[in-house]
């Protein structure tokens, strides 16, 4: 009983947190639309459709991580990648698996079901009713994504009663993990606000290029993080992202003023 009381307690402080620091996030993109607010009831449900979405994509990377190399990379071109890839395993000393997952897999699963689940919770509904809006729910819905995900990383250190390790872990992912989930997602919405009184075979060109964008700039932060540990110079270019998501959505304030 003792144990399983230490385990629940575990979980639910990894669970704070993973969840405060995002909320935090929240508050702070939500500031951006004080006029004419989203719906509590659809930012609720996109940040807890985020949160959904992380048990769906580790189903998927697991299977991904499992798959042989060998069967996905046929042919000289992709021969040639895999040869690449195989080289930075080596190099970063880490499983050819883990690497291809890290930088390729994930990127791909992870971007995709987080504007899939906006997709079909609100970005399609009466709810988006404005061009910043996409903007706002792709960051709610990484938000809620990257809340779970901090949580996950944070139960093992928690359990074990490193506090040290916990809080060092909780302030690089709440900066890190927080920011790249939130650039990449707005990426996504920047592409769809822009274009948001466009014909919808337009919205669905820019919408896609969009997902491919925010795929590449996952995949450069953990390319990185795992080849060369250079935290900080990758969280500068992060910022440096942020602040141009900043810029971008007071551009697209005036979107609507524009279209009249």
């Amino acid at each position: 009983m003792n144990l399983l009381n230490h385990e629940l307690i575990s979980i639910m402080y990894a669970f704070l947190g993973g969840v405060i620091p995002a909320i935090v996030w929240l508050l702070f993109w939500n500031k951006e639309k004080k006029d004419n607010p989203e719906p509590k009831r659809a930012i609720i449900l996109t940040f807890l459709g985020g949160m959904i979405a992380v048990f769906a994509s580790l189903i998927l990377e697991k299977i991904c991580y499992s798959i042989n190399p060998d069967t996905i990379f046929h042919g000289v071109f992709f021969q040639a990648i895999l040869t690449w890839f195989k080289n930075i395993a080596t190099q970063s000393n880490n499983p050819l698996n883990k690497i291809l997952l890290v930088i390729i897999f994930a990127p791909i699963i992870e971007e995709i079901l987080k504007f899939i689940t906006a997709y079909i919770l609100v970005l399609r509904g009466k709810d988006d009713r404005d061009p910043i809006d996409p903007m706002i729910y792709m960051i709610t819905t990484a938000l809620g994504f990257a809340a779970i995900e901090n949580m996950l990383f944070l139960i093992d250190p928690i359990s074990h009663g490193d506090l040290i390790t916990s809080v060092l872990t909780g302030n690089i992912r709440f900066i890190g993990a927080m920011l790249l989930h939130t650039v990449s997602s707005a990426t996504i919405g920047i592409f769809i606000s822009f274009n948001f009184f466009d014909t919808w075979l337009e919205k669905a060109f820019w919408t896609i290029v969009g997902v491919i964008s925010a795929i590449l700039i996952h995949a450069f932060f953990n390319f990185f993080m795992v080849v060369n540990s250079d935290y900080f110079v990758v969280l500068e270019v992060i910022w440096i992202v942020v602040i141009i998501i900043l810029l971008a959505f007071e551009k697209i304030k005036r979107v609507r003023l524009e279209k009249i």
